[in-house]
């Protein structure tokens, strides 16, 4: 009897553990001293429930109009679905308010051979400056921090055909740094 008792507890005690990592946990006191823990890297600070992304606001001389919107719903959903922070409307525990700085397609990247001008490669990249603050623990607070990320195509293309097969590459490119900057402390 008492070999089955064991033998369930082992079981039981298995289930538990396989639950706190693929599910994250908090370890330690609620409050100041928890930290969050998901298989993401990803560490809320104790104490932070909610998060709010301001609308970034577009400063680059070309502007592309969805550009601000992509990014700020972009955003949302990567701490929605990498921390447990709930979105607020206002200002939350942390908070992302952000800028478009550039927004551009460049050329020529390499010369051609036999010409002097045409680029066998443009570049097509994004910019954006944010500011992350947390209201709970600023250790961790950046301002305006640039962020660029960028893509090299063949010359070929126009650049829209260029954006259009590009530009949600980018922008997560561009969120999973602002992201990892913030949550992840790299």
């Amino acid at each position: 009897m008492k070999k089955y008792i064991v033998k369930g507890f082992g079981v039981y005690l298995a289930c538990i553990l396989i639950c706190f990592v693929f599910a994250g946990c908090t370890i330690g006191k609620p409050g100041k001293w928890s930290m969050g823990y998901k298989l993401t890297g990803a560490i809320v600070p104790g104490g932070c429930v909610t998060a709010s992304v301001q609308y970034f606001q577009n400063q680059a001389l070309q502007v592309k109009p969805d550009l601000a919107t992509t990014l700020t719903e972009t955003l949302k959903d990567k701490i929605l679905s990498n921390t447990s922070l709930k979105i607020v409307n206002g200002v939350g525990d942390v908070n992302f308010e952000g800028i478009i700085e550039n927004y551009i397609t460049t050329q020529p990247m390499a010369p051609q051979a036999g010409t002097d001008v045409t680029g066998a490669l443009n570049r097509y990249s994004i910019t954006i400056k944010v500011k992350y603050s947390n209201a709970k623990d600023q250790i961790y607070d950046f301002d305006f921090t640039s962020f660029t990320r960028f893509i090299d195509y063949k010359a070929t293309l126009t650049p829209e055909a260029a954006e259009q097969a590009n530009m949600s590459d980018l922008v997560k490119q561009l969120v999973d740094d602002v992201f990892n900057k913030a949550f992840v402390n790299w």
